[in-house]
């Protein structure tokens, strides 16, 4: 589900899970991937459900410099915490 390079994290987001099962996922898949995190500009791409989105934005706003989200509607990156 996540894959950090270059201080992208991927993130790919599993079909016919529960809400509760993609959380235990996320979290298990983040601690693993935690320490590479702390006081980077992070960018995030790909799909996730809005339960996602605010357990990472809080999770990742403990770790990280900068958070940006890829919108493909705007076609960039978009600022959304920053430390």
């Amino acid at each position: 589900m996540l894959n950090l390079q270059n201080n992208v994290l991927n993130i790919t987001l599993p079909e016919g899970k529960t809400q509760q099962e993609l959380l235990r996922m996320l979290a298990q898949e983040f601690e693993a991937i935690e320490k590479e995190l702390y006081g980077k500009e992070i960018k995030i791409n790909g799909r996730v459900t809005t339960a996602m989105c605010l357990w990472l934005g809080h999770k990742l706003a403990h770790v990280c410099k900068s958070v940006s989200i890829f919108d493909p509607k705007e076609n960039s990156y978009i600022l959304v915490i920053k430390h």
